[in-house]
């Protein structure tokens, strides 16, 4: 049975797939041209995704096992102590209780932790990683020497950052907060199907 890597792996390639079909017929519709499938462009765009989904599920572990969304309440932790996992809490928090000493174990959402997390992955690292891993790959798969490689990051990773702040930060919070982390990257990229078709129409320009 696959791993909820390969599956998130799986599902964020399917998704991007749609993304640069749908970006293909859109540049088509502007440009007033028939459209014409670029299999070339499909393939390098779906294989950075293949690349880079692996390691955004991850990191995506690792912000959830280093900033918890959600804190047990320390009276039912220390009774049960077996049940503590991120991935335990956030199932808890989701399924609720109806009996009072139910409620008092309840998961916590940790606002500290949600903040930090959205602030790594969206502002800083985790946008800043994103961006100059796709323009590096994307100029390896097209063939491009160093320096155009190394022009594409300094001149358009910023704009594509700014352009990301537009959506990310809101996608973010949802996801920390709401979302079990191991398909956090399934809607993530779900959430990017708009965002992939701006990125594929970066891609066919860069």
């Amino acid at each position: 049975m696959p791993s909820p890597m390969a599956k998130a792996t799986l599902a964020a390639t399917a998704l991007s797939s749609m993304s640069n079909l749908l970006a293909q017929i859109l540049e088509a519709h502007r440009d007033e041209r028939p459209f014409a499938f670029d299999a070339g462009m499909f393939l390098r765009f779906v294989t950075v995704t293949f690349l880079t989904a692996p390691p955004n599920y991850m990191w995506q572990q690792l912000l959830e096992r280093t900033f918890p969304a959600y804190e047990r309440n320390n009276k039912r932790s220390n009774n049960n102590g077996a049940d503590n996992s991120p991935r335990d809490l956030e199932k808890q928090a989701a399924g609720g209780s109806s009996s009072s000493s139910e409620a008092d174990g309840k998961p916590k959402l940790n606002l500290r932790n949600t903040f930090a997390k959205w602030f790594i992955d969206c502002i800083t690292l985790g946008a800043i990683f994103n961006t100059v891993a796709f323009f590096v790959l994307m100029g390896m798969l097209k063939r491009q020497p160093a320096a155009v490689i190394a022009s594409n990051v300094r001149t358009e990773t910023i704009p594509v950052i700014v352009a990301g702040y537009k959506i990310w930060p809101f996608a973010s919070i949802i996801s920390f907060s709401c979302v079990p982390v191991e398909r956090r990257i399934v809607f993530l990229n779900f959430i990017g199907l708009l965002w992939g078709i701006y990125m594929s129409l970066v891609a066919s320009r860069v």
